[in-house]
């Protein structure tokens, strides 16, 4: 009898022992991803779904998109069926899809097209109650994506940051060694980068070249110096002011340069990048809103170096750019989409994209940023160190009217260099013009 009871404590305690030790499980796999399945619920079958994708720019289309993501999804789940949904060009694209009741599940884009696609049509869910729910770790990205996100969900999570764009001056080593200057250097100021411009911008042989070409309106959402285009507190437009003067002198100094005479047709940035990649009339080019392809390199003896830093901010770069991928609010299946981000999220998966040179990661993984572009014959022997800052500048408030104030910068860029206006009187302008549509806006 005395043996019986102890057989039955022992047993007890074995119990015991054994759920503790499962209900002291992390909620959360060792990345911080998610949290891990039961084996009960992993041995089921999973129910077969179709997960609908929709990126608005033409710069992804099927095959891109099943390459990065698509295929390696379908390798980790078997059960799902990405799909993806090409952009049309058309700007109401998402909303003809929502009003046809088209599945749409994850959305990705970058920041600058948050509020025009994701917004505009509605599609915006909060995620929160997902993130908690799996133990979700956002302290793996890099803070100020993360900061952006939560400014423009007023504290809402809306999406997943996933990578960025470059910050970098890539040139043509070939126009420097025609003219016999010497190549960028890491840790130029942009005064230095002027300097290169000005001995680079010459004609020779009956062809005009030209030391720097950039998209200042990307260059106008990534500032240095983290200013505003609308000022949260008012919502009005903040552009004429001594920051936003001397943010146009300097960048302004590059295009008034002996040879520049350009059109307003030529400072568009299709053409400035055309005469980078295409004519190879430009030695120097900063998008700062562009991951090249190794075709549109072809051809070119190219190399980067890293994005020029001000006197007053030394060692910041540019703000990040981030691309989030956001689960919709009409997706049936938010549980599954959300286990496909965290998948998606992972440094084994950032690695590989990494080491292939696909995306710029936005975790803050040391080991997947210098793993950049080791397996890609593109970057062999590319400076690629420089692809991204040492740091981030903080970012600028993000508004409804961001892209569109950056366009009006960018038009009083333009009737800077043309002549038509002097730059206080450009600011001015650009300013009593953005709020002008403000105003219009609200009082609708």
């Amino acid at each position: 009898m005395k043996r019986s009871r102890n057989i039955i404590m022992s047993c007890t305690i074995a119990a015991l022992l054994l759920a503790s030790a499962c209900g002291s499980q992390s909620s959360s796999a060792p990345d911080g991803t998610a949290k891990p399945k039961d084996d009960a619920k992993a041995a089921a079958p999973a129910k077969p779904i179709d997960l609908v994708f929709y990126h608005p720019s033409a710069d992804w289309d099927e095959a891109r998109f099943m390459k990065e993501f698509g295929d390696p999804i379908k390798a980790k789940y078997p059960h799902v069926t990405p799909k993806f949904i090409k952009y049309n060009g058309k700007a109401d694209q998402i909303t003809e899809l929502v009003t046809t009741g088209t599945q749409v599940d994850i959305m990705f884009m970058s920041i600058g097209q948050i509020y025009n696609f994701l917004l505009k049509s509605k599609m915006e869910r909060d995620i929160t109650p997902l993130i908690q729910k799996n133990g979700f770790d956002l302290n793996r990205f890099e803070a100020t994506s993360v900061d952006m996100l939560k400014q423009i969900g007023g504290g809402k999570i809306y999406g997943v940051p996933m990578y960025t764009l470059p910050a970098t001056i890539y040139y043509n080593k070939d126009l420097f060694d025609k003219f016999g200057v010497p190549y960028p250097k890491d840790g130029m100021t942009w005064d230095d980068t002027y300097e290169l411009s000005r001995k680079l911008t010459r004609q020779d042989g009956g062809i005009q070249y030209y030391g720097t070409v950039m998209s200042p309106s990307h260059l106008a959402m990534r500032n240095q110096l983290s200013l505003n285009m609308i000022d949260p507190k008012t919502g009005k437009a903040t552009l004429n002011n001594d920051q936003w003067n001397k943010f146009m002198s300097d960048v302004s100094r590059f295009y008034t340069l002996p040879g520049y005479d350009w059109t307003n047709a030529e400072m568009q940035v299709g053409k400035q990048r055309d005469m980078f990649t295409k004519d190879k009339r430009a030695a120097m080019w900063m998008p700062v809103s562009t991951m090249h392809t190794e075709a549109e390199l072809q051809g070119m003896n190219w190399d980067i170096a890293s994005f020029p830093t001000l006197k007053e901010a030394p060692g910041i770069g540019p703000q990040a750019y981030p691309f989030y991928f956001f689960i919709t609010a009409t997706s049936k299946v938010p549980d599954e989409a959300f286990e496909v981000l965290s998948y998606l999220s992972t440094e084994p998966f950032h690695l590989e994209k990494s080491k292939q040179g696909l995306f710029l990661s936005l975790l803050k993984s040391d080991a997947v940023r210098k793993a950049f572009g080791q397996e890609s014959a593109m970057y062999k022997g590319k400076n690629t160190k420089a692809m991204l800052p040492e740091k981030f500048a903080a970012p600028s408030f993000v508004s409804t009217y961001t892209s569109t104030a950056a366009g009006k910068i960018f038009s009083s860029l333009v009737n800077v260099t043309t002549g038509k206006q002097d730059v206080n009187t450009a600011l001015r302008e650009a300013e009593e013009s953005m709020n002008k549509t403000i105003e219009a806006d609200a009082a609708k």
